[in-house]
C-alpha cells in the first residue's frame, strides 16, 4: 500500500459561579445554567457515560472507494444533513460523492450524487462561497494526474440545491500545489468565505508555501492572495480566532516542520501575517490533523493534534493549551500510546459541560478521551467495535433527534470587529441576525456551519448589540470516512438518554463567564427556560450599574451575552473587580469578574 496522508477539521476552570437559590415556594422550573466552551455547547443535565453506539448504524457500500475528506451539510434545504465524501487520497483518482439523507435520518448504501471528474482527493470543507444561500464544496487535491512528483490543486463545486453540486468544478487554483487539506473562513472581514490551502509533499521532498485565496464578490482568484513566508510541509489547515481579537487566524499542522499559527491583523488595518506568530516547541512529529476547542472552559481555544508515526515520532494525540490567547509551546496533554494518528475533533458528547476528544488512527478503532473537568483521560474511555483506516471524524445530528432552534448569541460591536463566534458548533442554520434591533439581510453575513463562526460584511458600530439566533443540536452523531477500499464509510448514532427531563427539571440557577479574568471582553452564558422578566447587568464594587446587557422577557434556550469591558457610554473601565448580576422571575445569580 502506498504512503498517504490525512487531515480535517477542526486544568481547572478559570471561571467562577456564585449561586443563590430562592426558597422552594418561589422556585420556577428552570434548567441549570451551564458554561459553554467558546465554540461548542454545554448542556444540562449531563448524560451518563459516552452515549455513542460502538457499532455503526450505517456502513456505505465500499465500491472500491478510498474515502478521505468528509463532512455534513443540508444540501437540498429539507432540514436534514447529507453525508459528503471525497475519495482518492494518494491511492487512486476517484470521485467526490454525496449520500443524501432520506428525510428520516437514514442514509443510502450507494452515493446519490457523484462528481463527473476524478482526482487524488484529500480533505474538504463546506460553506456558501458564492453567496447564493446554497452550500458549496471545496476539495484539496493532493497529487496531479501523474501521481507522486506531480502537484495537485484545490477546487470548488457550487451547490445545486437538489442534494448535490455542479458535476465539475467551477474553479480551481491557477498554479498547482500539493494540497491535502482546505479550510473556509472569512479572513479579511468582508462577509465572504475565503479559502486556505495546506501545501507541501514530504515523501519526495516538495516543500511549498501555504496559500490563501480571497473571495471577492463570490468568486475566488486563480492566483493566491497570500502566501506564507516559510516553505514547508503541511497536511492540514484550519481557521480560528486564537488570540480572541475578533478575527480568524490561520493554523497549520507540521509534518517534519512545526505546527504553527499565522495571526490576523486585518482588524488593526493590516493583514494576515506571513510569518508564524506561534510555533510548537516540541520535536516535529508528522502531524496529520489539527482541531481547536476550549477544553478547560476558560474561553480560549486550545489546539489538538493527531501525530502519525509512520515516518517517525511517537504518534500520540496531544493538546497545546491556550492561556489568555497564547498557545503553549509544548503539549499540556498527550495520549498514553501512539500509532498512525490520523484525526482529532472536539465534542461534548456526554453533555457534562466540557469537551471530550474524539480521535482516530489508520487500522484502528474510533476512540474518545473523556474530559473529566480537569483534563483528558490519557487512555480512551470509549472505542468503536470496528477498525478501519480512519480519515475524518465529523459531527452532526443526522436523525434530528436533538435539534433545537433556541440558540442566541449577543455580541458587542467595536467599529472594527466583524466576526462572531456562536455558542455552539456545528450550527445547522442562522435564523436571524440583528444589529441594535435592525435585521440584516442574508447577503450581509455568512456562516461557516462546522465551526459556528459568523462573518459580517460590515463592522457594527462601537457599542452596537449584535444578536444572532440559530439552530443547533444537543445530540450529535458521528460520521467517519475510511480509505480502506474494501470497507465503507461509517455512521455512529448518539444513543444518549438525558438524566432527567432536560427542559423541566429544576436544577438550580446560575451564571457563568469566560474568559475570566478578562482583558478585553468576556462572554456570559446561560442555558435554560425562558422567563417573563429578566435583567443582566454589570456592576462595580460600589454597586453602581456599569452596563445593562439584557432587560425584558427572556427566551429559553442556549443564550450568551458579551461584555466588552465598557460602560453605557462606551468608556473602557479600569482594571479591578466587577460583578455580573442576573435576575429572572425572582431568581438571582452573580458572577465575579476580574478585569485586567
Amino acid at each position: 500500500m502506498r504512503r498517504r496522508r490525512t487531515r480535517t477539521r477542526q486544568a481547572t476552570r478559570a471561571w467562577a459561579i456564585m449561586e443563590q437559590r430562592p426558597s422552594p415556594d418561589r422556585r420556577i422550573p428552570m434548567r441549570r445554567l451551564a458554561l459553554l466552551g467558546f465554540a461548542l455547547c454545554l448542556a444540562a443535565p449531563a448524560r451518563a457515560d459516552m452515549p455513542l453506539a460502538t457499532t455503526p448504524a450505517w456502513t456505505s457500500t465500499a465500491l472500491g472507494h478510498v474515502a478521505t475528506g468528509g463532512g455534513w451539510a443540508d444540501l437540498d434545504g429539507d432540514g436534514w444533513v447529507d453525508f459528503v465524501a471525497a475519495n482518492g487520497n494518494d491511492m487512486a483518482r476517484q470521485t467526490v460523492v454525496v449520500y443524501r439523507n432520506n428525510g428520516a435520518g437514514g442514509l443510502p448504501l450507494a452515493p446519490t450524487w457523484s462528481s463527473s471528474d476524478i482526482d487524488y482527493h484529500g480533505h474538504l470543507d463546506l460553506g456558501d462561497v458564492n453567496g447564493d444561500g446554497l452550500i458549496d464544496l471545496v476539495v484539496g487535491v493532493y497529487l496531479g494526474p501523474a501521481g507522486f512528483g506531480n502537484p495537485g490543486k484545490a477546487k470548488l463545486y457550487l451547490g445545486n440545491g437538489a442534494g448535490g453540486f455542479t458535476p465539475t468544478p467551477v474553479w480551481s487554483t491557477g498554479t498547482p500545489l500539493y494540497c491535502f487539506s482546505v479550510a473556509l473562513g472569512d479572513v479579511n472581514g468582508d462577509g465572504r468565505l475565503d479559502l486556505a490551502c495546506a501545501a507541501g509533499e514530504s515523501y519526495e521532498a516538495h516543500p511549498e508555501r501555504l496559500r490563501v485565496y480571497l473571495n471577492t464578490g463570490g468568486s475566488l482568484p486563480a492566483l493566491p492572495s497570500w502566501e506564507s513566508s516559510d516553505i514547508g510541509y503541511a497536511l492540514d489547515v484550519t481557521w480560528c480566532d486564537v488570540d480572541l481579537d475578533g478575527d480568524l487566524d490561520l493554523a497549520a499542522s507540521g509534518e517534519i516542520s512545526r505546527n504553527r499559527v499565522y495571526f490576523n491583523r486585518y482588524g488593526e488595518g493590516g493583514g494576515l501575517d506571513t510569518v508564524a506568530g506561534w510555533t510548537s516547541g516540541d520535536t516535529p512529529s508528522y502531524a496529520n490533523t489539527i482541531a481547536f476547542g476550549d477544553w478547560n472552559g476558560d474561553g480560549t481555544p486550545d489546539l489538538a493534534v493527531a501525530d502519525n508515526n509512520q515516518l517517525g515520532g511517537a504518534g500520540r494525540f496531544k493538546v497545546y493549551a491556550n492561556t489568555a490567547g497564547a498557545l503553549g509551546a509544548t503539549p499540556a496533554w498527550q495520549s498514553s500510546n501512539g500509532g498512525y494518528g490520523s484525526h482529532v475533533s472536539w465534542v461534548d458528547l456526554d453533555l457534562d459541560g466540557d469537551r471530550d476528544l474524539a480521535a482516530g488512527r489508520w487500522w484502528g478503532a474510533v476512540r474518545l478521551y473523556e474530559n473529566t473537568g480537569g483534563g483528558l483521560t490519557t487512555a480512551p474511555v470509549w472505542q468503536s467495535s470496528t477498525s478501519s483506516v480512519i480519515e475524518n471524524l465529523f459531527w452532526e445530528d443526522v436523525d434530528n433527534d436533538g435539534l433545537l432552534s433556541n440558540g442566541l448569541t449577543v455580541a458587542v460591536g467595536d467599529g472594527a470587529r466583524r466576526g462572531v463566534q456562536l455558542a455552539a458548533a456545528p450550527v445547522r442554520a442562522v435564523l436571524s441576525v440583528t444589529v441594535d434591533g435592525t435585521p440584516l439581510a442574508a447577503s450581509e453575513y455568512v456562516l461557516h456551519p462546522a465551526t459556528g463562526w459568523l462573518a459580517l460584511a460590515a463592522a457594527p458600530a462601537p457599542g452596537a448589540q449584535v444578536a444572532v439566533a440559530f439552530r443547533y443540536s444537543r445530540d450529535l452523531d458521528l460520521g467517519c470516512t475510511n480509505w480502506d477500499s474494501t470497507l465503507g464509510n461509517y455512521l455512529f448514532l448518539n444513543t444518549g438518554t438525558l438524566v432527567g427531563a432536560p427542559e423541566t427539571t429544576p436544577l438550580g440557577f446560575s451564571l457563568a463567564a469566560a474568559p475570566n479574568p478578562l482583558r478585553a471582553r468576556t462572554v456570559l452564558r446561560y442555558r435554560g427556560e425562558g422567563a417573563g422578566a429578566a435583567s443582566l447587568a454589570i456592576f462595580d464594587l460600589q454597586g453602581r450599574r456599569v452596563k445593562s446587557l439584557h432587560a425584558g422577557a427572556l427566551p429559553g434556550g442556549l443564550l450568551s451575552w458579551e461584555w466588552d469591558a465598557r460602560d453605557e457610554g462606551g468608556q473602557r473601565q479600569a482594571a479591578g473587580v466587577y460583578f455580573a448580576r442576573f435576575v429572572a422571575d425572582g431568581h438571582e445569580a452573580s458572577v465575579k469578574l476580574i478585569l485586567l
